[in-house]
């Protein structure tokens, strides 16, 4: 991409973030609702992939920090808001196994959303999750977990599902400067779908619609509609302990 249209990328997510309107998440019932974490993981899933050793990435989306730690686990600090008032979270993933021929690569995680005692009862703040991800050569990376919390859901679809959540995404111009990755998932409670592009260096852009299945089930108004996000993520590197071993997370 040449550099005027990274000039105008960039400009365009200034001028939305100005006029707010990147969501930071919605409301479910009156409680705050990680819709959207997009600093790590597929649009709204976990997924087997941890950040390398040192790495770090930061999110606009829900405010999202998280750093990949001897290349077996990963730490999230989240925020995300709810009408005026905000709120903290953490999230822990390990990674089990890596991808190794027919096996694919396992971790375990665990989010805790928030502390408040007048939101502690809501049930997706506490969730466990397993996860699995493997290289499907031409047809992207795979995705399969299993969790509890927010990833069991009460609609037509995801009430069937039990915790079950999965999807796949696929990158196209793998060897330019700007690949491309799509992405497709079932987070157990709602469908979402995801663009991700590198501008630049360090610096990705993404686009996601989520709630698909609002729109797919006819489900009756105000909750008709998908939810349509605009945001970026910035990656970079710090590594002040040498990690186990040079072997980073390599699928495929």
């Amino acid at each position: 991409m040449d550099v005027p249209y990274r000039s105008v990328l960039i400009i365009l997510i200034i001028f939305l973030l100005a006029n707010k309107c990147v969501s930071f998440g919605d409301t479910t019932d009156g409680y705050p609702e990680m819709s959207f974490n997009q600093s790590w993981g597929l649009v709204n899933i976990p997924t087997a992939i941890l950040l390398k050793h040192g790495q770090i990435r930061a999110s606009i989306n829900t405010a999202v920090f998280s750093i990949g730690l001897f290349n077996y686990f990963q730490l999230g600090l989240i925020a995300f808001n709810s009408g005026s008032k905000f709120y903290w979270g953490n999230a822990l993933e390990v990674k089990l196994i890596d991808e190794e021929g027919s096996w694919p690569a396992f971790a375990v995680g665990a989010e805790s959303e928030t502390e408040n005692p007048h939101l502690i009862t809501a049930k997706y703040f506490d969730s466990n999750y397993i996860v699995a991800s493997k290289n499907m050569g031409i047809f992207g990376i795979g995705h399969m977990g299993l969790g509890t919390g927010r990833f069991i859901g009460d609609g037509e679809v995801s009430s069937k599902l039990n915790g079950l959540f999965f999807g796949i995404e696929k990158t196209f111009y793998e060897d330019s400067k700007n690949p491309l990755t799509l992405k497709l998932e079932e987070d157990g409670r709602d469908v979402n779908f995801g663009i991700e592009y590198i501008v630049m260096e360090s610096f990705e852009l993404n686009l996601t619609v989520t709630k698909l299945d609002n729109w797919l089930y006819q489900h009756p108004a105000p909750d008709n509609y998908p939810i349509l996000m605009l945001g970026f993520c910035i990656d970079g590197v710090l590594s002040p302990v040498p990690p186990v071993n040079d072997k980073a997370l390599k699928i495929g």
